[in-house]
C-alpha cells in the first residue's frame, strides 16, 4: 500500500483512522487534528467473489495496520436506515423500539451516535457480524452514521434570519437531502438515487410539504454534481437559488481529492 512520506505507522498514535463502508465499498483515510499536512484517502474495491463480511475480513488481515492503536479509530457506515433524535427524548433503552417503528423487519445492531453540538442523536442500524468483527479487531473504534458530520456541518452553513436551507448530497448511488429553518433541522431522508424523477420528485416534495420559498429559500448541492448534471437542470427550471455547498477542510486536500471525495469525509475535516 502507498502512503505519503509524512505518514509512518510505526508512530500510529499520532494519527486517527477512518474506516468508511458503503454497501458497495471499502474506504479509509488518515488525518490528523493538529497536522493539517496529514491526510490520506485510499478506497479499495470489494471482491465478487465473497461475500461482505469477508471482504473486510480480508482487507482487515492483508492489512495489518487496521489494529494499531491510533489517537482515534473511527468506523462510518452508509445507509439510509437511520433515525434522528433530538438528545432531550432519546432514551438507549428505547433504540430498538424506536428503529422498529420507524423500519419494517430491520435487523442487526442497533447503534447510536451524537451530532450537531450534541443536540441529536442518530439511530442506525449494522450488520451484526460485521459489527462484532471490527469491535474485536479494531483498537476501541467508535461507530458513527455517515449523516453526522453532514449535520455537524450544514447546520450552521450560510445562516440567515427565517430562511430555509436544502442540502442535498449525490454519493454511493443515494441521494441524502436535509432540510433547515435557520440551525433547526426539519428533515432529513437518504434513498437509492435509482431513477432521475425519483430525485427530482423527492426534492420538490419536501419543499412543497415544508413550505419552502421557490423565490427566496436556498438549494444547496454537493457530492457527485456532474452525474446528475440533468437533474440539477430540472431542479434550477423551479428553484431560484440553486448553489454548490462550499467545502473548507482544515486538512490539506488537493484539488482533484476535493472532486472525488465523499461530502462526509471533506465535512468531518472541516468541524475538526
Amino acid at each position: 500500500m502507498f502512503l505519503p512520506e509524512n505518514i509512518d505507522l510505526a508512530n500510529s498514535e499520532k494519527y486517527r483512522l477512518s474506516i468508511r463502508l458503503s454497501p458497495n465499498g471499502f474506504s479509509f483515510y488518515f488525518h490528523s487534528s493538529e497536522n493539517p499536512d496529514i491526510f490520506h484517502f485510499q478506497k479499495t474495491d470489494l471482491s465478487n467473489k465473497l461475500s461482505y463480511i469477508d471482504n473486510i475480513k480480508k482487507i482487515i488481515f492483508d492489512q495489518g495496520f487496521f489494529s494499531s492503536p491510533f489517537n482515534k479509530t473511527t468506523v462510518i457506515l452508509v445507509s439510509p436506515h437511520y433515525t434522528i433524535v433530538p438528545k432531550p427524548y432519546f432514551d438507549e433503552r428505547k433504540s430498538k423500539d424506536i428503529m422498529d417503528f420507524n423500519f419494517h423487519n430491520l435487523k442487526g445492531t442497533i447503534l447510536h451516535n451524537s451530532s450537531e453540538s450534541d443536540k441529536l442523536s442518530v439511530l442506525f442500524n449494522m450488520d451484526e457480524d460485521v459489527h462484532s468483527f471490527l469491535t474485536r479487531h479494531l483498537s476501541n473504534p467508535e461507530f458513527k452514521h455517515h449523516t453526522s458530520s453532514l449535520l455537524c456541518f450544514f447546520n450552521t452553513y450560510k445562516q440567515k434570519e427565517n430562511q430555509k436551507k436544502c442540502f442535498v448530497d449525490f454519493h454511493d448511488g443515494f441521494v441524502s437531502i436535509y432540510s433547515y429553518l435557520e440551525d433547526k433541522l426539519l428533515s432529513a431522508l437518504t434513498f437509492p438515487a435509482n431513477s432521475k424523477q425519483d430525485i427530482t420528485y423527492y426534492i420538490a416534495s419536501i419543499w412543497e410539504k415544508q413550505s419552502f420559498d421557490q423565490t427566496k429559500d436556498c438549494l444547496y448541492l454537493c457530492g457527485e454534481i456532474d452525474s446528475h448534471l440533468s437533474v440539477i437542470s430540472d431542479l434550477k427550471r423551479l428553484i431560484n437559488n440553486v448553489e454548490r455547498v462550499e467545502l473548507k477542510p482544515k486538512a490539506k486536500i488537493s484539488a482533484e481529492e476535493m472532486r472525488v471525495l465523499p461530502t462526509d469525509v471533506i465535512a468531518s475535516l472541516c468541524v475538526l
